[in-house]
């Protein structure tokens, strides 16, 4: 709709460029168990985490405030082996209001549990995607790409391929981290695989399982056309199968599993049952491990 036709105008105007933040981002920093008196550090770091985040200017497009791209950042400080070094968690949630309706749907709900980074009170926080400095800034940097990622994919066909390679960026100027989560090498969660799989063209369908879901799909549940609408999310699902009998336990699958799996259980309570049978036959297959929930969608009569 609106953000959609927005959208569309700035793309065929990219030397229009409008001094305007992206995001409404909520970051907390928080250490609970660490012991001390020096506490006020670690509202200092969410300061200036919370400046970096929803101050900066991320792209060249114009959000109005209702656009404006929300989510949340949780750090939880667990260990400060010296007074620059923390180790904890980091929790990332993104949203998506869904046009026509107050309702807005979970597009990213992940973590990592082995999160360390340096900072330095008073330390520079100019960030360059080709250039590592810090895991803290490259960390969030990264999410917040992804973000306008999967946020223009659900807008426009392919519509985050900018943001996903600025993700990509960020990831090569990383490999020298001595942090984990950037490394092929690593376990198939981190950040390394989570662009891979986006800009790898055999995983190509997942980028239309974005638009198809949210853009045909969701966005049109309140209109007329209800029926179209969640068959554009039944096509969506089709796709997402296609991407996983490619390679299962893919973290782009997971990922989207994890944030819509409820979700598309409450959609399709209310679809024919010859539909209903389908897409518990689909996600049963992508995601075995949850096969119960997936059978309360024929456990609601169709009306």
């Amino acid at each position: 709709m609106k953000k959609l036709v927005l959208f569309i105008l700035l793309t065929a105007c990219t030397n229009w460029i409008v001094t305007a933040q992206e995001f409404k981002i909520q970051v907390s920093v928080s250490a609970a168990q660490i012991q001390g008196s020096d506490k006020e550090i670690y509202n200092t770091i969410q300061n200036t985490l919370n400046g970096f985040v929803n101050d900066r200017q991320w792209t060249n497009y114009h959000y109005e405030d209702i656009e404006k791209i929300e989510g949340s950042i949780s750090i939880n400080v667990k260990e400060r082996p010296t007074q620059e070094d923390f180790k904890g968690e980091i929790y990332i949630q993104l949203r998506r209001p869904v046009y026509g309706s107050t309702y807005t749907t979970t597009m990213l709900n992940t973590q990592e549990k082995d999160f360390q980074f340096k900072f330095i009170e008073g330390q520079n926080i100019e960030f360059d995607e080709n250039n590592y400095t810090s895991n803290l800034l490259s960390t969030i940097a990264f999410y917040l790409n992804y973000f306008l990622a999967l946020d223009g994919d659900s807008f426009a066909m392919n519509g985050g391929d900018k943001y996903f390679q600025i993700c990509q960026n960020i990831v090569t100027a990383a490999q020298r981290s001595p942090n984990e989560g950037w490394k092929r090498a690593e376990k198939n969660i981190n950040k390394y695989w989570m662009i891979e799989n986006y800009t790898n063209t055999t995983y190509s369908a997942m980028h239309d399982v974005w638009y198809k879901y949210h853009r045909l799909g969701l966005d049109m549940l309140s209109s007329e056309n209800q029926t179209e609408a969640r068959n554009s999310i039944y096509l969506a699902l089709k796709d997402l199968k296609e991407v996983n009998d490619e390679r299962s336990g893919l973290i782009c699958v997971t990922q989207f599993i994890e944030a819509k799996a409820d979700e598309i259980v409450n959609i399709f309570k209310t679809a024919p049952a010859n539909e209903q049978n389908d897409v518990i036959t689909i996600m049963k297959q992508i995601n075995p491990a949850q096969a119960n929930k997936y059978e309360q969608i024929s456990q609601t009569a169709a009306r």
